[in-house]
């Protein structure tokens, strides 16, 4: 962030849609990481209760999570996760990369 705001070495002024846009991806990020650790360490939790179906009862980590993702809690962190991804894929796709090189050289030698 510090190198987005910093306008010692630009010519331009500051890009806020490119600060918005890693201030997003970091958000995102955030909260995929927050709610999956938490989803993690409630999966491990001793004496939590036993879920009753078809008569049989279902415990340990992975019934809780095949459980949990029917859930926000389960939910909320695979759509950040998904749209990080998105927003990650489209700056990699988008016009930011065509720029040209700054050395002559360089440039004749990928043109040949």
């Amino acid at each position: 962030m510090a190198a987005l705001l910093n306008t010692v070495h630009r010519r331009e002024g500051i890009k806020w849609w490119l600060v918005l846009y890693t201030v997003a991806m970091f958000l995102f990020v955030t909260v995929y990481t927050t709610l999956n650790h938490r989803n993690d360490s409630d999966m491990f939790i001793d004496h939590r209760p036993s879920v009753l179906q078809d008569g049989h009862i279902y415990s340990g980590p992975l019934k809780y999570q095949t459980l949990l993702r029917k859930k926000a809690l389960g939910l909320i962190p695979n759509v950040m996760f998904t749209l990080n991804n998105w927003l990650a894929d489209a700056l990699l796709v988008s016009s930011l990369f065509d720029a040209s090189l700054t050395r002559p050289s360089v440039e004749r030698f990928l043109r040949s």
